[in-house]
């Protein structure tokens, strides 16, 4: 049975399929999963869920702020992680490598203070939880 709520100003319906894929999202809370991982752990459980059901709705779930997509590199399958509505993950930034993937948290005063004076200065509301920087990790470069 489903049932609609009221999100982002338009009408949704909580599916069954939708509940399997924020289960497994939250499952996998604090780590980097693709959309072909969660559809992996779906058919792992025998829960059928349709490709383009979980392409729409990990769309839909991005612009409501609750997981964050990283595009590490192009030709590379994004990965997302479940971030929640009031997640801790808003407090921190995110480190991406380009060659590996790998996906480091840091929390650094500098760039929250960038962010408040671009604000400041520039009247300018930089989105924290979008905030990804992109580079090579030591592993990779090999210090």
């Amino acid at each position: 049975m489903s049932h609609a709520n009221e999100v982002s100003g338009k009408c949704t319906r909580n599916t069954r399929q939708k509940r399997l894929i924020l289960d497994c999202l939250t499952e996998h809370s604090g780590e980097h999963i693709t959309a072909e991982g969660i559809l992996g752990e779906l058919k792992a459980k025998r829960h059928l869920v349709g490709k383009a059901t979980v392409y729409r709705y990990l769309k839909q779930l991005e612009s409501e702020g609750q997981i964050k997509r990283y595009s590490i590199a192009e030709g590379v399958c994004a990965c997302y992680q479940y971030i929640g509505p009031n997640s801790s993950c808003n407090e921190h930034y995110h480190l991406v490598c380009s060659r590996c993937g790998g996906v480091t948290h840091i929390e650094s005063d500098i760039i929250k203070r960038f962010v408040k004076a671009v604000r400041q200065s520039d009247g300018f509301a930089i989105d924290e939880r979008k905030m990804v920087f992109y580079g090579i990790c030591k592993s990779c470069v090999g210090i």
